[in-house]
């Protein structure tokens, strides 16, 4: 594979923004509780983007585009913060996204059943009488917000990137398969770059409601089980004799990538194994640092452990969702600005970033970072 790099990252995740990172690894407050992005930030964020993007898009504005834009100006003012990127260079990199899609309608159908006040419990039939108020809700625009492009849409129009891509829905393992493709193309050549945007929320009522069911959710005076969050995060990939050629800074160089598919809804140490040994053989126990996936389940996290500790030897391992909580879909893109921006995390050396998705499959990938930390993007923040 030809010589890739990351060349920007950016990141929001409740009130963190990208230059807020290094300052939350240095506090090291475990999340405990469920957060999302409070309506306030959520409104300036998107009042943020909504100057920035053509009228006639923002009536098909997202929550997930529109945070997915914001990391990715991020991701581009670092990138181009010595040099810019080519106006036709840039037409020829591609988008990947793993963003998950707004669901307003369940959101609606749910508000309507249980936050109506009625004389006796309702039932399928009442329910069904009272549709004519969700079908007022609902406007031939909103299909455009439900689209798995809507995001990439977006990203694509605004920086103006037309060498490809598409939407990937692989769960909580989007992020890594998006590295994946994305460093496949740039290496054929068949791009100049990309730009990744990751997007997920388990603080939505419906993952909320569904991880409680199946008992995954953390409860308080425990240490088991996730906690939810939502967040954003982006990445611009380029290969590195451009970015030689054009005096631009290389972040991390990207030595492998690789995915593989299973259905099982946890990986257990034998999983892990197989996947080390069919992927990563030649580097059997020359122990890297080792970003763990370790969403929060006790008994997963141990698994993935030990066959670290068996196929790698003694490792360090490093585990941001302490940190952050657990987004789905945009976890892995928020680790790997999380270790970019930690400078506890040595440049040169060999780091592995672990992956998995519930009956989607596992992944990993090697790279070594070219500096110690993130630069501070020059974008004015909100503080957190």
């Amino acid at each position: 594979m030809e010589d890739i790099a990351v060349t920007g990252a950016g990141l929001l995740l409740g009130g963190l923004r990208t230059s807020h990172v290094r300052a939350h690894i240095a506090a090291n407050q475990e999340k405990t509780e469920k957060s999302a992005i409070s309506e306030e930030f959520l409104h300036s964020y998107q009042k943020e983007v909504a100057r920035k993007i053509a009228r006639e898009d923002r009536s098909i504005l997202t929550n997930a585009a529109a945070q997915c834009l914001i990391t990715a100006m991020d991701a581009f003012d670092m990138a181009e913060a010595a040099t810019s990127i080519a106006p036709d260079v840039r037409e020829a990199f591609g988008v990947f996204t793993s963003a998950e899609r707004d669901r307003e309608f369940p959101v609606d159908l749910w508000r309507l059943v249980h936050h109506q006040e009625w004389d006796e419990p309702p039932t399928v039939e009442t329910v069904i009488a009272r549709y004519g108020e969700l079908r007022e809700r609902i406007h031939p625009l909103g299909l455009f917000k439900k689209l798995p492009t809507n995001p990439l849409y977006h990203l694509s129009k605004y920086f103006q990137c037309r060498g490809g891509g598409y939407p990937v829905q692989r769960m909580s393992l989007g992020g890594l398969c998006i590295l994946e493709e994305a460093s496949a193309k740039i290496g054929n050549r068949s791009m100049a770059g990309a730009i990744l945007s990751a997007y997920g929320n388990m603080a939505s009522l419906d993952n909320t409601l569904a991880f409680e069911k199946m008992g995954l959710i953390r409860n308080k005076g425990s240490q088991d089980g996730i906690v939810p969050a939502a967040g954003s995060a982006s990445v611009v990939l380029e290969p590195v004799d451009q970015i030689e050629a054009r005096g631009g800074t290389c972040l991390a160089k990207i030595q492998r990538v690789r995915t593989s598919y299973n259905g099982l809804m946890h990986a257990g140490e034998r999983e892990w194994l197989r996947f080390y040994d069919s992927h990563f053989s030649d580097v059997a126990g020359t122990e890297p640092v080792v970003i763990l996936y370790d969403n929060g389940n006790l008994a997963a996290g141990e698994q993935e452990r030990s066959a670290i500790e068996r196929f790698f030897g003694r490792t360090t391992q490093v585990s941001y969702k302490k940190l952050t909580g657990y987004t789905g879909q945009a976890n892995n893109l928020i680790d790997l600005v999380f270790t970019l921006a930690d400078p506890a995390v040595p440049a040169g050396r060999p780091i592995l970033m672990n992956g998995i998705g519930s009956s989607a499959g596992m992944g990993a990938m090697m790279f070594e970072k070219c500096i110690s930390s993130l630069p501070v993007p020059s974008t004015g923040e909100a503080e957190e």
